[in-house]
């Protein structure tokens, strides 16, 4: 298995070590991807053996728009009944305590959505999903959201969050915990109309209508580097295209199924760099070199690679980041387009 791992940026905190047979199933399940840039999770390989880091705070939001109080409560109850029905089902079983935090939290009336924070604890089947997620470009979070919401739109999902929140939040359920001991919890947060809505902080106009997929500390961090000039930000919406190179084509139609929205977003990134005469053999593709190790041309997809930006357009000489907010096998592929404008500033910043 061919990991390099030396162009991560950031801190990460290993929770877990492979036997063998699991470093050779995660071998299998990566084989033939170079994957240079993974904050926060990823497989990698050193001289040690081949463990797997999990820092996972996998941002997940419904497009909803604001959303009631009576409606937003109604959610709640039936994420609880949910929750407690489901309990002997994997992997709603791995769940040990559910929070809800934010602006239905603080009592507004007409909160934005209802934001929740699961608390899990994972076990050997969860590692062995989580790796084939990370091999494919799924959220490995979406079986807990799916069970939890039945499809229902309103709720902005946070996993084992709890540690790193700077804000307070309000417990509604935990492991051992009866229904009706979480339904009266519910109905404790009163409504408050002094509350209002969260404001959007952050916010820069090529975010409108895209922050919703991104974490506060994401728009932050982009800001900030807006701001003080180190960056240039751009957006546009990447056109669907063919790819004439039968390197980059290859690359593509290996790493993903033509039905996936990761091999659309991909394919669109590799035709307008085609388009603008970019040879694609010089793309950095969503965590993989196209071809070589000389890739001023950098692309990632709803911010999994976000935190290797600054390291990505400066350490290694990049010149642009084209980052597709939302991948998806329909809708308009929305792009930001990062370009460094003072390395040497771009270099002083973390966005971990």
């Amino acid at each position: 298995m061919h990991i390099r791992a030396g162009r991560i940026a950031g801190d990460r905190r290993m929770i877990a070590s492979f036997t063998p047979e699991a470093a050779l199933a995660s071998e299998a399940a990566c084989a033939g991807r170079n994957v240079r840039c993974t904050p926060g999770q990823g497989i990698h390989q050193s001289r040690e053996g081949t463990f797997l880091e999990v820092v996972a705070c996998w941002h997940v939001t419904d497009d909803t728009g604001v959303v009631k109080r009576e409606r937003a409560a109604l959610l709640l109850g039936h994420v609880l009944r949910a929750l407690d029905d489901r309990q002997d089902d994997w992997p709603v079983s791995l769940v040990t305590g559910l929070y809800v935090f934010g602006s239905f939290a603080r009592g507004a009336v007409e909160p934005h959505d209802v934001d929740l924070n699961v608390e899990f604890e994972g076990d050997e089947r969860w590692m062995g999903h989580f790796i084939s997620c990370l091999s494919y470009g799924r959220d490995p979070h979406s079986p807990i959201r799916r069970m939890l919401t039945d499809g229902k739109r309103g709720c902005q999902f946070q996993f084992n969050f709890l540690d790193r929140a700077d804000f307070d939040m309000t417990l509604l359920w935990r492991r051992a915990d009866t229904l009706q001991t979480a339904l009266e919890r519910l109905n404790a947060i009163q409504a408050d109309p002094a509350a209002g809505r969260a404001s959007r902080d952050a916010m820069l106009p090529q975010f409108e209508g895209l922050d919703r997929w991104m974490p506060l500390a994401y728009r932050e961090a982009i800001s900030g580097a807006v701001s003080n000039g180190a960056v240039t930000l751009e957006r546009c919406i990447l056109q669907d295209g063919t790819i004439s190179s039968t390197t980059a084509l290859d690359h593509v139609s290996y790493r993903w199924k033509r039905t996936s929205p990761l091999y659309r977003a991909a394919s669109a990134v590799v035709a307008d760099w085609e388009r603008r005469g970019i040879d694609p053999c010089q793309g950095h593709l969503h965590g993989s070199d196209i071809r070589g190790r000389e890739t001023p041309y950098f692309a990632g997809f709803g911010l999994r690679y976000f935190t290797s930006v600054p390291a990505c357009l400066t350490e290694f000489g990049g010149v642009e980041w084209l980052e597709i907010i939302r991948p998806t096998r329909t809708g308009h592929l929305d792009t930001l387009r990062i370009l460094p404008s003072n390395r040497k500033l771009l270099a002083r910043v973390s966005w971990s």
